[in-house]
């Protein structure tokens, strides 16, 4: 199985949507990597000077640089924001054309913004000290190296809202029929997430491809708009996702383990 890594060494963060926790069956097991508190020792407290008044600043949640997204963790230095996902690389093109078709469609009811990372998570996004990343990465490796590749479709579409109901987002879900194959690629992941004290996936999982999204809980508007939505993605040609690789995002990070 490749592992590939993209990106510098630099850290940045994601936002997260975060709902319930389910156990994940037993199969890897391994110790708790050590904190570096245990590794360093407490942290001597610093005196305080005009430069932490910036480092403050920089750390602080500024929704109007990111087009009113809110956090859902705060940012601390050495934090790597981390997910597991599937990339839609077939399907971009119609997806693309598609949430501009959506934008102007519905701009005087909702100002809708395109996401522009069109994947299908298969993890939370999750918290990784530098020290952790090589470890974990290696970990999963391990853990889908039996994994087979499928192909399936993308059909229908579905509205969310993050646990806060901060953001809302117009998605399309992976057809039903293959989702005993994508639970099964989900399951190593779990495991290796629970391996390391994280978040695991969510108790029921809806696998989808969020394409737009707005500030605000327009949970409502946006369902009311589902019909005609539909019809407008069923004008594009069969949504294809064919499974051939999973992708670990370490901040600005980005690891490939192809699948057999």
């Amino acid at each position: 199985m490749a592992l590939v890594d993209y990106g510098s060494s630099s850290g940045s963060e994601n936002e997260v949507e975060t709902e319930d926790i389910i156990p994940a069956p037993t199969i890897l097991k391994r110790p708790a990597l050590p904190t570096a508190v245990s590794l360093l020792g407490s942290k001597i407290p610093k005196q305080a000077t005009e430069d932490d008044d910036d480092e403050e600043e920089d750390n602080r949640d500024m929704p109007e640089l990111h087009g009113g997204r809110i956090r859902s963790f705060k940012h601390e230095r050495g934090n790597w924001a981390t997910f597991v996902y599937v990339p839609a690389l077939a399907a971009v093109d119609q997806l693309e054309d598609f949430q501009s078709e959506v934008i102007e469609k519905l701009a005087e009811h909702v100002k809708l913004h395109a996401n522009e990372s069109l994947h299908l998570s298969l993890s939370k996004t999750v918290v990784l000290q530098y020290h952790q990343i090589d470890e974990f990465t290696r970990s999963l490796q391990h853990s889908l190296q039996s994994c087979a590749g499928f192909n399936s479709t993308l059909h229908v579409l579905q509205v969310y809202t993050n646990e806060e109901r901060t953001r809302t987002f117009l998605a399309v879900q992976l057809d039903a029929a293959f989702t005993a194959k994508m639970s099964a690629l989900l399951r190593p992941v779990d495991i290796v997430m629970r391996d390391y004290r994280l978040p695991q996936f969510y108790e029921k999982p809806s696998f989808h491809i969020s394409l737009l999204w707005c500030v605000g809980d327009h949970q409502e508007l946006l369902s009311s708009k589902l019909k005609e939505l539909q019809q407008l993605l069923e004008d594009h040609d069969t949504l294809k996702l064919p499974v051939n690789e999973v992708h670990c995002k370490c901040g600005n990070k980005d690891f490939m383990y192809k699948l057999k």
